[in-house]
Parts: C-alpha cells; structure tokens; sequence
C-alpha cells in the first residue's frame, strides 16, 4: 500500500527519464552551440588567411588601364603567385608603395630587373632592343625619365598604363620604378561589373 505522497517505482522511473532526456536535449545543445563557435571561428581565420596571403579585390580607380580595366571594376588578385613563381613582363599587377597610404594602384609591368629601357619615338626599347610585341593599343606620346636609357635595379620593375598617354606611372618622378616588396600580386581577372566578368590579359 502506498503511502500519500509517496511516489510509486513507475512515477520515479518516469521522472528519471524525464531528467535524462532534458540533460540529454541540454547538451545536444550545447554540442550544437560549440560547434557552430568552432565553424565560425574556422571561418574567420581562413578569410583572413585568404585575404592577407591568397586573393584579394581591388577596386579599379581612374582610366590609366582603358581599355583593359576601367574606372570602378572590382578585380581580383592573386597574391600568392609571385610568391612561387617570378613576375613575367606584361603582367597586370596591384602595388601599393611603401611610403604611401596602403592604396592599390595597378599598372602593367614592362621592363624587368637588371634592363635597361627607354622610350623613344613611340617606342619602347628594352636592353637597345626595340619591343614589337607591347600590348599598348595607343603609340606612346609621352617618354617621361624614360626619354634617356634607364637602368633597373636587382628588384626593381618599370610599369605602365595601357592608357599610355594617360597614365601616372614609372615614367614619372613621383612614381619611378617599382619595388618587388611594393608588388602584392597578379591581377587575374574582371569580377563586377557581372557584364565585364572575364580574365586579365
């Protein structure tokens, strides 16, 4: 006979498997919880490590790269590249000065280290070696320093526009030659504008 208040063997294993299943419903969720910390922890450290050692976008700013690039496209770098293989002549690459604000400015490399170049005529010579092979649409008006022989250093390149009449770059002063530790990558390809999504030639 059981007494008032006295819980039978069938009201304490019901309670007790009541108690199991909250325990077990609090640590699915606090499983659950961790794991979504340990997923977004996981995400945060490899965007980071994305963008400060992989790809990055850049943001075209002003008409010195028409017609390849233009005035607000949104680019993509490859910064690991150059970091296994050497910078080719021609390449399209994003540098940002040492002593400069941290801007990204991209130009086309022309001349490689230990060249001599110079501009004359509209043309470009590279070791005495007149170049029929520039990318250039336009004839270059203007020579800047390159108008007398320039000769780079171990770890130097020499950059220009594609808009070559238009363009600040190592034929000026203010610019002159680029550093390899100013180089921070190739530029692959067009991501937005959607309509101008392609590769960088």
């Amino acid at each position: 006979m059981r007494r008032r208040g006295q819980k039978s063997y069938y009201d304490k294993h019901n309670l007790s498997r009541h108690v199991s299943k909250r325990n077990s419903k609090i640590k699915r969720f606090f499983r659950s919880f961790w794991r979504w910390i340990l997923l977004v922890f996981v995400a945060v450290i490899v965007g980071y490590a994305i963008v400060t050692f992989g790809f990055q976008t850049v943001t075209v700013v002003g008409p010195s790269m028409n017609p390849t690039l233009a005035d607000s496209q949104v680019v993509l770098v490859n910064k690991i590249v150059y970091k296994v293989s050497d910078v080719k002549r021609y390449d399209v690459i994003a540098y940002s000065r040492v002593d400069g604000d941290g801007y990204y400015d991209i130009k086309r490399v022309v001349g490689l280290p230990g060249e001599t170049i110079r501009i004359s005529n509209g043309d470009i010579y590279i070791n005495g070696e007149r170049r029929s092979d520039v990318p250039f649409t336009m004839t270059i008006q203007i020579s800047g320093v390159a108008e007398d022989e320039i000769t780079l250093g171990d770890s130097e390149y020499f950059v220009m526009g594609d808009n070559v009449n238009n363009s600040e770059d190592s034929r000026y002063t203010n610019v002159g030659n680029i550093a390899k530790t100013e180089i921070k990558g190739k530029v692959v390809s067009i991501l937005l504008p959607r309509s101008d999504k392609g590769k960088v030639k």
